[in-house]
């Protein structure tokens, strides 16, 4: 038997790769309640495969 859960989200975010979670990390610290879904374990993404093929800046003095 199933069990329902009912919760209230302002945003749903499907994919947790790099852009769905940095994207759920800004609008959460803005004050949204966030939902991140993804169709297999939270660490299963291309992203966690890429084993450094990916380069982002992650601080603002390191912005060109």
């Amino acid at each position: 038997m199933s069990t329902r859960v009912k919760s209230e989200y302002d945003l749903v975010i499907v994919g947790s790769g790099i852009a769905g979670l940095s994207f759920a990390l800004k609008v959460a610290e803005a004050g949204y309640r966030v939902a991140i879904f993804t169709k297999k374990d939270k660490a299963e993404s291309n992203t966690n495969y890429a084993q450094g093929g990916i380069a982002a800046v992650t601080s603002a003095k390191d912005d060109l």
